[in-house]
């Protein structure tokens, strides 16, 4: 799959830094080294528990040509520790040997890399059988095309003339550019005003979105596991999940490469004994960071 996160973004101040203007033009393809880190964690009480901590390792090159986009993924290392290390399925999408993404500037047209994930990743993963069976069972490839496009969009949503320390939510909806999220609702766009990371100059911006998780399994599976408090709920079965999230962008000014990217989800999640009908629910925390380096040919 080609996760095409390539949109070399020119952003030029103006008007006392009080607007930017954001194009994407990447004369040369571009390569970024990539950390991702994620922490899972569910509480027990009024104390938290990190069931997981996922840290992958992986390189995006970045090209164009016209108005395509194009993104090339590929896996480095996983050295990820905790509970479900290797079950989550976002996290072991990453370690998808090459994935593809082209987009025609913010709408992803294509996506390659996932109709292989069952033999190339989870039949490689060193669990037993069973548990490769029921990631099999529980991971469709809409839904892993579903998270890149999602990630893609929210990561293209400024173009042109935009203002800084701004809620511009109204002007990207009248432009057409609030992506349509399945199960999800964006609430706001705020723009915030430039920073620098690691020497680069970088603009920011935070997306507020809500979420539902229909069959949140794996995270239900921790929480009963590592939470002293969900243990008597083991024979429960997970119920959908809802999430407030806060998804804060900061993109590179000289070629529009993420610098950085972080989303941080507070979850209410139900259960329900299928026997008895009764509820309950636990809360969760949930992290997503990626650092961006770039790489100088």
């Amino acid at each position: 799959m080609k996760f095409a996160f390539i949109f070399a973004l020119v952003l030029i101040s103006c008007s006392a830094e009080r607007t930017a203007d954001v194009t994407y033009n990447l004369e040369l393809p571009a390569k970024a080294e990539v950390f991702s880190q994620s922490y899972y964690i569910t509480l027990d009480g009024e104390d938290e528990k990190v069931g997981t901590a996922a840290k992958i390792y992986f390189t995006n090159e970045y090209s164009q040509e016209g108005e395509m986009l194009y993104l090339d993924r590929t896996f480095v290392s996983d050295v990820s520790e905790g509970y479900l290390k290797k079950s989550y399925p976002g996290e072991l999408a990453y370690r998808t040997p090459n994935l593809k993404l082209s987009a025609k500037g913010q709408r992803v047209v294509d996506i390659n890399g996932y109709e292989s994930f069952d033999s190339l990743v989870v039949a490689k993963i060193s669990i037993p059988d069973r548990w490769k069976k029921q990631i099999s069972q529980m991971t469709r490839q809409i839904d892993l095309d579903r998270i890149e496009r999602r990630r893609w969009e929210i990561t293209h949503l400024l173009l042109g003339k935009v203002p800084l320390n701004a809620n511009v939510t109204g002007m990207l909806a009248s432009q057409g550019r609030l992506p349509v999220l399945p199960n999800a609702q964006i609430d706001s766009v705020l723009t915030k005003s430039f920073r620098t990371i690691d020497g680069r100059r970088c603009l920011e911006y935070t997306v507020y979105l809500r979420e539902k998780e229909p069959f949140p399994y794996f995270i239900w599976e921790q929480h009963i596991a590592t939470v002293k408090s969900g243990m008597p709920f083991k024979s429960y079965h997970p119920k959908e999940a809802m999430y407030e999230n806060r998804y804060d962008v900061a993109i590179n000014l000289q070629n529009g490469i993420p610098c950085r990217e972080y989303e941080y989800k507070f979850g209410t999640h139900g259960m329900q004994n299928p026997e008895t009908g009764d509820s309950v629910t636990f809360k969760s925390r949930i992290s997503h960071e990626r650092y961006y380096k770039n790489i100088d040919d």
